[in-house]
């Protein structure tokens, strides 16, 4: 069933520049019709109508077409909202389908772009068209280019949030110099002045920390990187990791088991908590821990293979066999 919030959100988008369709008994069946014809203008106050008898839709392969072919009419008629929300209703109908996840891959890259462009022509001026820029050059990885963007636009405008962290993530991405770890640690700490409730700025400045041999401060960042933003598995990692390497096992299971919950699939957190459960003489636990690691690691390997030989022409070999 479709939840109430969502459904609430496809009316009001198909309000906009869509009328109200007479009753039909096969709505769905005619919208999807219509709309796989390219008879979008015809085909979306049905698509409307049928999504308020989503309940009554026993079909699952009809709901399936009707809303694919019905997020593609949206997009060529320039409705947004319409397809941004057909696309919520498609992925909690069909949950980590792979054609929808497909297709919501292409949808929000093309409606980025056309945000981005809209944008330009709207405020050619505003400061926001070069961060656009400098976020341009990143997909690229023109490094250097990003960089310059960023400084054009923090002369512009100092006091803009981000802007320093992502700086600073730059030049870690770079080929690390004698002193790029010192510009890297900088560009966070006027992060940090900037947007002090910056998470990402106090996780990065942990790991500098970390790899610094300074585990006090890094532990302090990490932990400061926890309280402002609880939902990331990285400072809990990496604050578990550095009181295990400080041989405090005991403080390490806490942060490491919210970063196994946070990210179950990373196996390096697995093996990292197995080896915290060891310590503690908690063997059951290592065991379990060090399983998840080994079959995390393969379905990472698994994936990596198979997406390998779909690149390079090789059949991927059958999941039954």
């Amino acid at each position: 069933m479709l939840r109430p919030a969502i459904l609430a959100l496809l009316f009001a988008a198909f309000s906009v520049g869509f009328g109200h369709a007479a009753p039909d008994q096969s709505a769905a069946e005619r919208a999807t019709e219509l709309a796989e014809q390219g008879n979008c203008t015809e085909a979306m106050p049905l698509i409307r109508q049928a999504l308020e008898q989503d309940a009554q839709i026993q079909d699952r392969d009809l709901k399936r077409r009707m809303g694919a072919a019905g997020v593609r009419c949206a997009m060529m008629l320039n409705h947004q909202g319409a397809a941004t929300t057909l696309l919520a209703w498609l992925e909690e109908q069909f949950p980590h389908d792979p054609e929808i996840l497909f297709m919501a891959t292409h949808v929000y890259s093309d409606l980025s772009a056309r945000s981005s462009q809209e944008l330009m022509d709207a405020a050619p001026d505003s400061p926001l068209v070069v961060e656009i820029n400098a976020e341009k050059f990143e997909k690229q990885g023109d490094w250097r280019k990003a960089i310059a963007e960023y400084r054009i636009l923090l002369a512009r405008e100092p006091r803009m949030p981000g802007i320093h962290s992502r700086i600073g993530q730059i030049i870690l991405t770079l080929p690390a110099t004698a002193t790029s770890n010192d510009e890297a640690r900088k560009e966070f700490e006027q992060e940090l002045k900037v947007y002090p409730q910056n998470a990402g700025a106090e996780y990065f400045l942990g790991e500098l920390a970390r790899k610094g041999g300074h585990l006090p401060q890094a532990v302090e960042h990490y932990t400061n990187a926890t309280k402002l933003n609880a939902g990331l598995p990285e400072p809990y990692f990496g604050l578990g990791r550095c009181l295990l390497d400080s041989d405090r096992a005991a403080d390490a299971v806490g942060p490491l088991e919210t970063a196994a919950r946070l990210a179950p699939g990373n196996p390096t957190i697995h093996f990292t908590l197995a080896h915290a459960y060891q310590d503690l003489g908690r063997k059951e636990d290592a065991a379990r821990e060090f399983a998840l690691q080994k079959s995390t690691s393969e379905k990472i390997q698994r994936n990596t293979e198979t997406v390998k030989r779909n690149v390079s022409g090789v059949p991927a070999p059958d999941s039954g066999k």
